[in-house]
């Protein structure tokens, strides 16, 4: 018995002995992990270097580019009023051929048309012919002048004025005999027969010819085209913000395609009409000079007023057509302005200050109120 509570005296001997070890063991472990110094921790820098340029306004006259064909100022298409053989002209009628003002450009044959206007007025003769005795008993102090006129009437000579009634009475009775009407009829015709004959309005030459000589021409025809190579006009869009900065006669510069040559010319006119499919309004410019051709495709740089207080800042850092990034306290600041003039690669605005931030080139991901580093740049 004595035995076994000797061994379990020594067995909670052991048990004591044991605690005690793991107690200071895990104490001294502990000291040293207190002894061990904290890693320093990395502070990363997240901003995003923007390079920037300071703001500064100027005054200053820039040129709006555009384009167009050109086409001759004085233009007319020649459209037959009468009909007839295609009879006679001055020149061929070809294209690329010219003409002097007043000369013939077609002639068509007339004659039937003469024959039946000979027998309009032989008609009328014979009216005037027979009241002439009623005339001479009823209206005696008027019979020589009426003689006279039927004397010398010639029915290939374009119609004198009838002579003037003396009376209301005498003019009723004039007029009773459809002596008015018949005058009239024929001087129509002889307007009529002009159409016969077309002239050259103005020198220039046929752009183009649509008939040939001996060929019939029909009422309404078109027969070709005129116009005058000295003188030729653009239309060429412009925005409808723009409209301000150009006035009719300003200085256009035109190039040709290579811009291997180039004209002066004007503004001749403004239509500040805009166009709903296009949105832009017309400018027309007026041009002349050598080697110039109707059809030809032109670049054209307008001459604009000055623009003043304006700042020049390249077209892509515009953003949606009408804002900017500043900087502003470090922070980017999203501004709206007011484009007065855009071009291929500069735009030019109001609304903002001189001495303001404003950032070089655009910035990836760039949010109004986003955090940069600003370093101004080095010319």
């Amino acid at each position: 018995m004595s035995k076994r509570k000797r061994q379990t005296r020594q067995h909670i001997i052991s048990t004591i002995i044991a605690l005690i070890i793991l107690f200071f063991t895990a104490n001294y472990f502990g000291v040293l992990k207190n002894m061990k110094k904290a890693p320093k921790q990395k502070i990363e820098n997240n901003l995003t270097n923007v390079i920037y340029e300071t703001v500064k306004l100027i005054n200053t006259a820039v040129a709006i580019e555009s384009n167009g064909v050109l086409e001759a100022k004085n233009k007319i298409d020649i459209v037959s009023r009468a009909q007839g053989v295609f009879q006679y002209s001055d020149h061929p009628f070809k294209s690329g051929v010219a003409y002097a003002e007043g000369e013939i450009l077609l002639s068509i044959d007339n004659s039937e048309f003469k024959a039946n206007q000979k027998a309009s007025k032989a008609q009328l003769l014979q009216s005037l012919t027979a009241i002439l005795a009623d005339l001479k008993f009823d209206y005696p102090t008027s019979f020589d002048q009426w003689n006279q006129y039927i004397n010398t009437f010639d029915v290939n000579r374009s119609l004198p004025e009838l002579p003037k009634p003396k009376s209301d009475r005498e003019k009723a009775f004039i007029n009773g005999k459809n002596i008015y009407t018949q005058f009239y009829t024929i001087k129509a015709q002889e307007v009529q027969n002009n159409y016969y004959q077309i002239r050259a309005p103005f020198s220039g030459i046929l752009s183009n010819s649509n008939i040939n000589k001996g060929a019939l021409v029909n009422l309404g025809q078109q027969l070709g085209t005129f116009i005058d190579p000295s003188v030729y006009e653009m239309e060429v869009k412009i925005n409808p913000t723009e409209l301000d900065l150009i006035n009719v006669g300003k200085k256009v510069t035109l190039f040709n395609n290579d811009q291997s040559k180039k004209w002066n010319g004007k503004v001749s006119r403004i239509n500040k009409i805009v166009d709903p499919q296009s949105q832009s309004a017309l400018a027309i410019i007026e041009v002349r000079g050598r080697d110039l051709k109707e059809g030809m495709y032109l670049q054209a740089q307008i001459s604009t007023v000055e623009l003043k207080e304006v700042a020049k800042i390249p077209r892509n850092l515009l953003i949606d057509e009408r804002f900017v990034y500043l900087i502003s306290d470090s922070l980017l600041q999203k501004r709206e302005i007011d484009p007065i003039h855009i071009s291929d690669k500069n735009v030019y605005v109001k609304g903002i200050d001189t001495g303001e931030w404003m950032i070089h080139k655009s910035v990836a991901g760039a949010y109004n109120g986003m955090k940069v580093n600003p370093i101004k740049l080095s010319k």
